[in-house]
């Protein structure tokens, strides 16, 4: 396999399983959901239906394992799991905790909304805040159009480019790699949420964009009936995960999936200013994001450095750290 190896191929080898970096990363931030949930006792995970991409990435892969299914390929169903439990548990536990304990831990730690600054951070760079540029694009049917970027594809895209990479044997360490990029680009950008907090325009400035967009209601429900949490707009991850699965799968897509990834990528992208959710600077803290993340991933590949935990039965020798 080209690039990065199954994470359970070492330690499986030898009877055991092998857990790798990302791996261990999800089980760890699991653990903190847990203590959180109990410590305020309140439900482990959300509703899975207030999960978003928990949910769509279920459905899609319901929709895929039915077509295994009718394929006669069942066999494959055990491995199936064992690769996309991890890629399920990591947006089930970041949405967990991002919805449910966000706000409690922000508050804990005391430090402010950091509002003002983006807005003279993005008045040096844009001359204003950069949304208001384009107040005046309130047109129903582009507003539709980025309402269906900000949802459906960037809710729906992780899942469909993971499954295409792999459905093909010859795209699997694609996956892998995808799959190690979304740990680091979630659970890292939810840390920078704690640590940076900031609302967004629409909420912040909402009163200086003088032409309203007709959609108050459904964001007011996204807010207070979803539990959302008040400060997770630095950087966008709407904007950082859609070109992150991009980058780190160009090598291995066709020119038509290419295409098809960089208009997503951008309508998302779009989306983000066009309903007022981000500033300008929370974009370029993205690509910034996106490139941290991205390094990471390739430097590992490159050095081969696959660290992880393998976890061995009873009867073997004890657990280690493998790198």
């Amino acid at each position: 396999m080209e690039g990065l190896s199954a994470p359970n191929d070492t330690a499986s080898s030898q009877g055991g399983i092998f857990l790798a970096l990302e791996e261990v990363l999800v089980l760890g931030a699991l653990a903190a959901l847990v203590a959180l949930g109990l410590a305020s006792e309140a439900p482990i995970f959300e509703p899975l239906y207030q999960s978003r991409l928990t949910f769509m990435t279920v459905v899609a892969l319901c929709g895929y394992f039915a077509w295994e299914i009718y394929r006669h390929s069942t066999r494959r169903f055990f491995r199936f799991l064992r690769d996309w439990i991890p890629v399920v548990g990591l947006l089930g536990v970041y949405e967990s905790l991002k919805h449910m304990h966000a706000n409690r831990i922000t508050v804990w730690l005391g430090i402010e909304p950091m509002d003002p600054l983006m807005i003279r951070l993005d008045e040096a760079l844009f001359g204003k805040v950069l949304p208001l540029w384009i107040d005046h694009w309130d047109a129903e049917w582009f507003i539709g159009l980025m309402w269906f970027f900000y949802i459906e594809v960037y809710y729906l895209g992780p899942a469909l480019i993971l499954l295409y990479l792999y459905a093909s044997a010859k795209r699997m360490a694609g996956f892998m790699r995808l799959r190690r990029g979304m740990v680091f680009g979630f659970l890292g950008g939810y840390v920078l949420y704690l640590l940076i907090p900031v609302a967004g325009p629409l909420y912040y400035m909402g009163e200086q964009f003088t032409h309203p967009i007709g959609t108050q209601p459904i964001i007011e429900r996204h807010v207070f009936d979803l539990l959302r949490y008040n400060w997770d707009a630095f950087p966008s991850l709407h904007t950082a995960i859609p070109w992150l699965l991009t980058i780190l799968a160009w090598r291995y897509l066709p020119r038509w999936a290419r295409y098809t990834c960089v208009i997503a990528s951008g309508g998302v992208t779009l989306s983000t200013v066009a309903l007022r959710y981000h500033y300008g600077i929370d974009l370029v803290a993205a690509v910034l994001w996106t490139g941290a993340v991205y390094l990471i991933v390739i430097w590992m590949e490159k050095r081969n450095w696959n660290p992880g935990i393998a976890l061995r039965f009873p009867w073997q020798r004890e657990s280690h750290i493998q790198s």
